[in-house]
Protein backbone atom coordinates (compact mmCIF):
# COMPACT_ATOMS: atom_id res chain seq x y z
CA UNK A 1 0.00 0.00 0.00
CA UNK A 2 1.43 3.64 -1.14
CA UNK A 3 1.40 6.01 1.46
CA UNK A 4 0.31 9.88 0.89
CA UNK A 5 2.98 12.58 1.72
CA UNK A 6 1.95 13.80 4.71
CA UNK A 7 0.75 18.09 4.69
CA UNK A 8 3.99 19.20 6.30
CA UNK A 9 6.18 17.77 3.41
CA UNK A 10 4.16 18.37 0.31
CA UNK A 11 5.88 19.49 -2.35
CA UNK A 12 3.80 22.65 -2.56
CA UNK A 13 5.14 23.74 0.92
CA UNK A 14 8.33 23.28 0.50
CA UNK A 15 8.36 25.66 -3.05
CA UNK A 16 6.47 28.35 -1.25
CA UNK A 17 8.43 31.51 -2.46
CA UNK A 18 8.48 35.23 -0.66
CA UNK A 19 5.05 36.75 -0.36
CA UNK A 20 4.77 40.50 -1.63
CA UNK A 21 4.93 41.64 1.85
CA UNK A 22 8.21 40.10 2.69
CA UNK A 23 9.84 41.21 -0.52
CA UNK A 24 8.91 44.75 0.76
CA UNK A 25 10.27 44.56 3.81
CA UNK A 26 13.41 43.44 2.14
CA UNK A 27 13.60 46.24 -0.72
CA UNK A 28 13.43 48.61 2.36
CA UNK A 29 16.09 47.16 4.60
CA UNK A 30 17.99 47.79 1.26
CA UNK A 31 17.06 50.69 0.54
CA UNK A 32 17.81 51.58 4.32
CA UNK A 33 21.26 50.22 4.27
CA UNK A 34 21.93 51.93 0.99
CA UNK A 35 20.62 55.24 2.27
CA UNK A 36 23.19 54.61 5.38
CA UNK A 37 25.99 53.51 3.05
CA UNK A 38 26.16 56.19 0.56
CA UNK A 39 27.33 59.83 2.91
CA UNK A 40 30.25 57.29 4.20
CA UNK A 41 30.81 56.61 0.35
CA UNK A 42 30.77 60.24 -0.55
CA UNK A 43 32.72 61.45 2.76
CA UNK A 44 35.49 58.86 1.34
CA UNK A 45 35.44 60.24 -2.24
CA UNK A 46 35.59 63.93 -0.90
CA UNK A 47 38.50 62.77 1.14
CA UNK A 48 40.11 60.93 -1.34
CA UNK A 49 39.96 64.16 -3.85
CA UNK A 50 40.74 66.75 -0.93
CA UNK A 51 44.23 64.88 -1.01
CA UNK A 52 44.84 65.12 -3.98
CA UNK A 53 44.28 69.02 -4.08
CA UNK A 54 46.55 68.91 -1.39
CA UNK A 55 49.23 66.84 -2.93
CA UNK A 56 48.97 69.28 -5.84
CA UNK A 57 49.44 72.24 -3.93
CA UNK A 58 52.82 70.83 -2.35
CA UNK A 59 53.72 70.02 -5.94
CA UNK A 60 53.32 73.39 -6.97
CA UNK A 61 54.90 74.82 -3.49
CA UNK A 62 57.94 72.92 -3.75
CA UNK A 63 58.71 73.61 -7.72
CA UNK A 64 58.64 77.17 -6.57
CA UNK A 65 61.51 75.89 -4.34
CA UNK A 66 63.13 73.82 -7.09
CA UNK A 67 62.84 77.70 -9.73
CA UNK A 68 64.40 79.27 -6.59
CA UNK A 69 67.56 76.71 -6.42
CA UNK A 70 67.85 77.83 -10.95
CA UNK A 71 67.22 81.37 -10.71
CA UNK A 72 68.27 82.38 -7.32
CA UNK A 73 64.64 83.77 -6.71
CA UNK A 74 60.73 83.25 -7.09
CA UNK A 75 58.82 83.39 -10.27
CA UNK A 76 56.85 86.41 -10.94
CA UNK A 77 52.82 86.96 -11.46
CA UNK A 78 54.22 88.14 -14.92
CA UNK A 79 57.43 89.45 -16.42
CA UNK A 80 58.85 90.93 -19.82
CA UNK A 81 61.32 88.15 -19.35
CA UNK A 82 61.79 85.13 -16.86
CA UNK A 83 64.17 82.34 -17.87
CA UNK A 84 63.23 81.76 -21.37
CA UNK A 85 59.97 82.84 -21.16
CA UNK A 86 58.57 86.50 -22.15
CA UNK A 87 55.18 87.98 -20.99
CA UNK A 88 54.57 84.99 -19.31
CA UNK A 89 51.95 84.96 -16.24
CA UNK A 90 53.12 82.55 -13.41
CA UNK A 91 51.36 79.31 -13.67
CA UNK A 92 53.40 78.87 -17.12
CA UNK A 93 56.73 80.06 -15.24
CA UNK A 94 55.95 77.10 -13.30
CA UNK A 95 55.30 74.65 -15.46
CA UNK A 96 59.17 73.14 -16.05
CA UNK A 97 59.26 72.46 -12.44
CA UNK A 98 56.16 70.41 -12.10
CA UNK A 99 57.13 67.91 -14.83
CA UNK A 100 55.14 70.00 -18.14
CA UNK A 101 58.71 70.87 -19.82
CA UNK A 102 56.91 69.94 -22.88
CA UNK A 103 53.69 72.12 -22.67
CA UNK A 104 56.04 75.45 -21.83
CA UNK A 105 58.55 74.33 -24.60
CA UNK A 106 55.51 74.29 -27.00
CA UNK A 107 54.94 77.95 -26.68
CA UNK A 108 55.37 80.31 -29.43
CA UNK A 109 59.38 80.72 -30.21
CA UNK A 110 60.95 83.82 -29.88
CA UNK A 111 63.63 84.85 -32.17
CA UNK A 112 66.83 84.76 -30.84
CA UNK A 113 65.81 82.19 -28.40
CA UNK A 114 63.15 81.57 -25.88
CA UNK A 115 59.36 80.94 -26.03
CA UNK A 116 56.41 83.22 -25.16
CA UNK A 117 52.77 81.91 -24.69
CA UNK A 118 50.47 84.00 -26.80
CA UNK A 119 46.48 83.70 -27.19
CA UNK A 120 46.74 82.06 -30.90
CA UNK A 121 49.28 79.99 -29.70
CA UNK A 122 48.99 76.40 -31.41
CA UNK A 123 48.02 73.87 -28.97
CA UNK A 124 49.17 69.78 -28.79
CA UNK A 125 47.95 66.72 -27.77
CA UNK A 126 44.39 67.28 -29.99
CA UNK A 127 43.75 70.87 -28.35
CA UNK A 128 43.05 73.70 -31.04
CA UNK A 129 45.49 76.38 -28.98
CA UNK A 130 48.01 75.78 -26.05
CA UNK A 131 45.66 77.69 -23.37
CA UNK A 132 43.48 74.65 -23.26
CA UNK A 133 45.95 72.61 -22.21
CA UNK A 134 44.98 70.84 -19.35
CA UNK A 135 47.41 71.12 -16.53
CA UNK A 136 46.33 68.22 -13.73
CA UNK A 137 48.20 69.52 -11.22
CA UNK A 138 46.49 73.11 -11.65
CA UNK A 139 42.82 71.63 -10.88
CA UNK A 140 41.49 70.14 -7.87
CA UNK A 141 39.10 67.34 -8.17
CA UNK A 142 36.91 68.31 -5.86
CA UNK A 143 36.47 71.96 -7.90
CA UNK A 144 32.75 71.18 -9.56
CA UNK A 145 33.07 74.77 -11.50
CA UNK A 146 35.84 73.14 -13.89
CA UNK A 147 34.67 72.95 -17.48
CA UNK A 148 30.91 74.90 -16.36
CA UNK A 149 31.76 78.69 -18.20
CA UNK A 150 29.93 77.74 -21.03
CA UNK A 151 30.86 81.35 -22.41
CA UNK A 152 34.48 80.44 -23.21
CA UNK A 153 36.58 78.03 -25.39
CA UNK A 154 39.33 78.35 -22.65
CA UNK A 155 38.41 74.96 -21.08
CA UNK A 156 39.70 72.63 -20.07
CA UNK A 157 42.79 74.84 -19.37
CA UNK A 158 40.78 76.28 -16.23
CA UNK A 159 42.64 76.31 -13.22
CA UNK A 160 41.46 75.95 -8.62
CA UNK A 161 44.71 77.46 -7.44
CA UNK A 162 45.22 81.60 -7.04
CA UNK A 163 48.90 82.65 -6.24
CA UNK A 164 49.86 84.96 -3.95
CA UNK A 165 50.02 88.56 -4.52
CA UNK A 166 51.63 89.24 -1.92
CA UNK A 167 54.91 86.85 -2.22
CA UNK A 168 55.19 86.88 -5.69
CA UNK A 169 54.02 90.45 -6.87
CA UNK A 170 55.07 93.79 -5.15
CA UNK A 171 52.94 94.34 -2.64
CA UNK A 172 54.21 98.48 -2.06
CA UNK A 173 52.82 99.28 -6.01
CA UNK A 174 51.15 102.43 -6.55
CA UNK A 175 47.57 101.25 -6.64
CA UNK A 176 46.42 104.14 -8.59
CA UNK A 177 48.58 103.60 -11.54
CA UNK A 178 49.49 100.10 -11.99
CA UNK A 179 51.70 98.93 -14.36
CA UNK A 180 52.82 94.98 -15.93
CA UNK A 181 56.34 96.02 -13.55
CA UNK A 182 54.12 95.66 -10.34
CA UNK A 183 53.18 91.94 -11.01
CA UNK A 184 56.84 91.19 -10.60
CA UNK A 185 58.36 91.16 -6.89
CA UNK A 186 61.41 90.19 -7.33
CA UNK A 187 61.00 88.00 -4.48
CA UNK A 188 63.88 85.70 -2.65
CA UNK A 189 63.09 82.77 0.09
CA UNK A 190 65.48 85.46 2.75
CA UNK A 191 63.30 88.58 1.68
CA UNK A 192 59.98 86.57 3.19
CA UNK A 193 61.08 87.53 7.08
CA UNK A 194 57.26 86.74 8.38
CA UNK A 195 58.45 83.26 8.12
CA UNK A 196 58.34 80.48 5.15
CA UNK A 197 55.86 78.24 7.56
CA UNK A 198 53.96 81.36 8.50
CA UNK A 199 53.38 82.54 4.84
CA UNK A 200 51.12 81.73 2.13
CA UNK A 201 52.06 81.22 -1.96
CA UNK A 202 48.97 79.42 -3.03
CA UNK A 203 44.74 78.64 -2.45
CA UNK A 204 42.57 77.43 -3.62
CA UNK A 205 40.55 79.52 -6.29
CA UNK A 206 37.34 78.37 -8.14
CA UNK A 207 37.65 77.59 -11.84
CA UNK A 208 34.59 79.55 -12.54
CA UNK A 209 32.96 82.59 -10.33
CA UNK A 210 29.67 83.83 -11.88
CA UNK A 211 30.07 87.31 -10.05
CA UNK A 212 28.42 88.83 -6.93
CA UNK A 213 24.95 89.35 -8.11
CA UNK A 214 23.35 89.46 -4.36
CA UNK A 215 22.76 93.03 -3.21
CA UNK A 216 22.40 91.76 0.64
CA UNK A 217 26.14 90.56 0.24
CA UNK A 218 28.72 92.45 2.17
CA UNK A 219 31.85 93.46 1.98
CA UNK A 220 33.89 94.67 -0.88
CA UNK A 221 33.11 93.89 -4.33
CA UNK A 222 34.22 94.66 -7.55
CA UNK A 223 32.36 97.46 -9.48
CA UNK A 224 31.48 95.77 -12.25
CA UNK A 225 30.42 92.71 -10.60
CA UNK A 226 30.83 90.48 -13.86
CA UNK A 227 31.63 87.07 -14.01
CA UNK A 228 35.50 85.95 -12.86
CA UNK A 229 37.53 82.76 -12.42
CA UNK A 230 40.93 80.71 -12.55
CA UNK A 231 42.80 80.08 -15.55
CA UNK A 232 46.36 78.90 -15.86
CA UNK A 233 47.75 80.59 -19.37
CA UNK A 234 45.76 84.37 -18.30
CA UNK A 235 48.11 86.87 -18.59
CA UNK A 236 49.15 86.64 -22.20
CA UNK A 237 49.34 88.50 -25.72
CA UNK A 238 47.27 87.85 -28.42
CA UNK A 239 49.52 87.19 -31.23
CA UNK A 240 53.26 88.18 -32.95
CA UNK A 241 56.74 88.39 -31.26
CA UNK A 242 58.82 89.75 -28.88
CA UNK A 243 60.87 92.50 -29.92
CA UNK A 244 62.91 94.83 -27.07
CA UNK A 245 61.17 92.68 -24.68
CA UNK A 246 57.90 93.68 -26.03
CA UNK A 247 55.36 92.05 -27.72
CA UNK A 248 54.60 93.43 -31.15
CA UNK A 249 50.73 92.36 -30.93
CA UNK A 250 47.75 92.98 -29.19
CA UNK A 251 47.29 92.62 -25.30
CA UNK A 252 44.78 90.06 -24.70
CA UNK A 253 44.98 90.07 -20.74
CA UNK A 254 48.40 90.71 -19.72
CA UNK A 255 49.89 91.03 -16.55
CA UNK A 256 46.48 90.21 -15.71
CA UNK A 257 42.49 90.31 -15.34
CA UNK A 258 39.28 89.10 -14.13
CA UNK A 259 40.18 85.44 -14.50
CA UNK A 260 43.80 85.38 -13.47
CA UNK A 261 44.80 83.01 -10.59
CA UNK A 262 45.25 85.53 -8.51
CA UNK A 263 44.79 86.68 -4.73
CA UNK A 264 45.61 88.75 -2.42
CA UNK A 265 46.01 91.92 -3.96
CA UNK A 266 47.06 93.83 -7.26
CA UNK A 267 45.40 95.34 -9.84
CA UNK A 268 44.95 94.54 -13.68
CA UNK A 269 46.17 97.45 -15.63
CA UNK A 270 44.33 95.45 -18.49
CA UNK A 271 40.78 95.61 -17.27
CA UNK A 272 41.03 97.32 -13.58
CA UNK A 273 39.54 94.26 -11.28
CA UNK A 274 41.42 94.32 -8.05
CA UNK A 275 42.08 91.21 -5.52
CA UNK A 276 41.15 92.56 -1.79
CA UNK A 277 44.17 93.30 0.57
CA UNK A 278 43.84 93.26 4.31
CA UNK A 279 40.61 92.46 6.06
CA UNK A 280 38.87 92.72 3.34
CA UNK A 281 40.93 89.73 1.48
CA UNK A 282 39.31 86.54 3.78
CA UNK A 283 37.43 84.19 1.60
CA UNK A 284 34.02 83.36 1.94
CA UNK A 285 33.34 80.51 -0.51
CA UNK A 286 33.72 76.87 1.60
CA UNK A 287 32.01 74.55 -0.87
CA UNK A 288 29.68 74.92 -3.14
CA UNK A 289 26.74 73.06 -4.20
CA UNK A 290 26.64 70.39 -6.63
CA UNK A 291 24.83 72.46 -8.99
CA UNK A 292 27.01 74.90 -9.14
CA UNK A 293 25.07 77.50 -8.05
CA UNK A 294 28.15 80.23 -7.06
CA UNK A 295 26.00 82.82 -8.47
CA UNK A 296 25.23 85.65 -5.47
CA UNK A 297 27.97 85.19 -3.24
CA UNK A 298 31.30 84.67 -5.85
CA UNK A 299 33.58 87.32 -5.87
CA UNK A 300 36.45 86.89 -8.26
CA UNK A 301 38.74 88.84 -6.17
CA UNK A 302 38.85 86.87 -3.32
CA UNK A 303 40.39 83.06 -2.74
CA UNK A 304 37.81 80.34 -2.46
CA UNK A 305 37.18 76.52 -1.78
CA UNK A 306 35.27 73.63 -3.22
CA UNK A 307 35.79 72.11 0.24
CA UNK A 308 33.74 72.31 3.08
CA UNK A 309 34.17 74.02 6.19
CA UNK A 310 38.26 74.38 4.93
CA UNK A 311 40.35 76.05 2.24
CA UNK A 312 43.91 74.38 1.53
CA UNK A 313 47.03 76.78 0.94
CA UNK A 314 50.26 75.99 0.05
CA UNK A 315 53.23 77.57 2.30
CA UNK A 316 56.64 79.15 1.22
CA UNK A 317 58.42 76.16 3.02
CA UNK A 318 56.57 73.79 0.36
CA UNK A 319 53.94 72.21 3.06
CA UNK A 320 50.30 72.53 2.74
CA UNK A 321 47.59 73.50 5.84
CA UNK A 322 43.85 72.86 6.13
CA UNK A 323 42.37 76.40 6.81
CA UNK A 324 39.04 76.27 8.91
CA UNK A 325 36.47 78.73 7.34
CA UNK A 326 36.06 79.98 10.91
CA UNK A 327 39.95 82.03 10.57
CA UNK A 328 39.38 85.18 11.12
CA UNK A 329 40.42 88.42 8.50
CA UNK A 330 43.13 89.42 10.68
CA UNK A 331 45.24 86.01 10.76
CA UNK A 332 43.94 85.38 7.00
CA UNK A 333 45.95 88.59 5.87
CA UNK A 334 48.85 87.95 8.46
CA UNK A 335 49.30 84.81 6.14
CA UNK A 336 49.56 86.58 3.30
CA UNK A 337 51.97 89.35 3.92
CA UNK A 338 55.70 88.35 3.47
CA UNK A 339 57.11 90.80 6.11
CA UNK A 340 54.35 92.56 7.26
CA UNK A 341 55.53 91.68 10.71
CA UNK A 342 51.95 90.65 11.75
CA UNK A 343 51.71 87.54 14.49
CA UNK A 344 49.45 85.05 13.93
CA UNK A 345 46.81 84.31 15.81
CA UNK A 346 45.57 81.19 17.56
CA UNK A 347 43.27 80.29 14.79
CA UNK A 348 45.62 79.31 12.03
Amino acid sequence: MRLRPSPATSPRQLSRGFTLIELLVVIAIIAILIGLLLPAVQKVREAAARSKCTNNLKQMSLGCHNCHDTYGRLPPMAAFQFGSAYLAPLFFHLLPFIEQQNVYNSATPVTGGGVIPLWNTPGTGGTQYLRQTRIPIYQCPSDATIGTNAATDWTPGDGSYGSNFQVFGNPSFNAAAPTAVDWDGKTTMVSITDGLSNTMMFAEKLAYCPGVTNAALTGPKNSSNSAGGTWWMRGIYSSGTVSGGAATGGDDSYPGDRVSGVFAGGVSPTDGTRWYTGVDSLPRIFGIPANNTTSGFCDRGLASSPHIQVINVGLCDGSVRNVNSSITAATWWAACTRNGGEALGTDW
